[in-house]
């Protein structure tokens, strides 16, 4: 498993996705208003809002977004959730704690993005558990061929 993010990174700071929507103030205000970001920048061209380290940034475009999610890492599932939903989120998937490691819950967003927060919850058991026919496959590989599957 790779390293956790550092205050001091090698190279790579961070990355960050630009959805293509087709509002970009409507998009940028459900992240303010009940996913709890604060807007950095923003007009009705293009906008960036941030929520500790993630940044996301929305750029005008015909159509939704499709063919994407979004993964957040948090640290406390369950309290983020919580939040969220008092502030108005519709959630698709309750927390659930799932087979390859990570306790998990899914909304979606005004233009209809699948996002998923997450925290690891990886253990021995999960580790044995998550193999591939040429040996183990570290769970975060799992991990992503999962969701490459359930998001579509």
């Amino acid at each position: 498993m790779p390293a956790l993010p550092s205050s001091s990174p090698a190279q790579f700071v961070q990355g960050a996705p630009v959805l293509h929507v087709a509002d970009v103030e409507a998009t940028a205000a459900f992240y303010r208003d009940v996913l709890g970001f604060t807007p950095d920048f923003g007009d009705e061209r293009y906008a960036v809002v941030w929520r500790d380290n993630s940044a996301i940034h929305f750029v005008r475009d015909s159509g939704h977004p499709s063919g994407v999610h979004l993964f957040q890492w948090v640290k406390d599932v369950d309290a983020y959730h919580r939040e969220i939903v008092r502030r108005g989120a519709v959630v698709a998937m309750e927390p659930t704690d799932q087979p390859y490691g990570i306790r998990e819950f899914v909304i979606r967003d005004v233009n209809g993005v699948a996002i998923v927060f997450a925290r690891t919850s990886i253990t021995a058991k999960t580790v044995r558990r998550a193999t591939h026919r040429d040996g183990p496959l570290r769970p975060p590989a799992r991990l992503a061929l999962l969701h490459i599957v359930r998001y579509r």
